[in-house]
């Protein structure tokens, strides 16, 4: 006998599950090196994703998806002390929060939170990795920053595969209504 609470919410529910599985795949995708590198810049796609889901699910959500995708991505890094997790964490709130006060969810609110945190996690990467150990502005400006316009570009096809998720589940919510 399933309860009543779980029955009513069951599609929100099974989109949180899917955006989970969704998360998770991508992620995989991303640390296992299946994503092709382009003139050496490789493909972070899971920024965008985080951005995207945080835009559908707001800042409590958005928070959970970030965590789990930075503590997939720490977990891929040779050290794992939780700065990624952090970031993804901020990220995923920081974009739920604006959704739900200040800004509209389209395609160029998704942009331009995207193209601002891509910057502010290239000059943070860059930061930590090279910044501390004297590295040098050729790796700012010619790896952190072009591969974040690259994962930029990646955007319209992770924002309106979301879109399209949410809008099912959202219609599957109106039904059971």
């Amino acid at each position: 006998m399933i309860p009543q609470s779980i029955r009513e919410n069951k599609p929100k529910i099974l989109r949180r599950l899917t955006f989970f599985f969704l998360v998770l795949i991508v992620a995989v995708i991303q640390n296992i090196g299946l994503l092709p590198e382009l003139a050496g810049l490789r493909f972070w796609p899971l920024l965008p994703l985080v951005v995207s889901v945080s835009l559908f699910e707001k800042e409590t959500y958005g928070l959970n998806f970030g965590l789990l995708a930075g503590i997939l991505v720490d977990m891929n890094v040779g050290k794992a002390d939780g700065t990624n997790a952090l970031f993804f964490a901020l990220t995923g709130f920081v974009c739920g929060l604006l959704m739900t006060y200040i800004m509209m969810n389209n395609f160029i609110t998704a942009a331009l939170l995207t193209a601002v945190f891509e910057l502010v996690y290239a000059f943070f990467s860059y930061a930590l990795h090279c910044g501390v150990s004297g590295g040098t502005l050729r790796e700012l400006f010619g790896f952190y920053l072009p591969s974040a316009l690259l994962n930029l570009l990646t955007l319209p096809l992770i924002y309106y595969f979301v879109r399209a998720v949410n809008k099912q589940f959202r219609l599957l919510e109106q039904d059971d209504v």
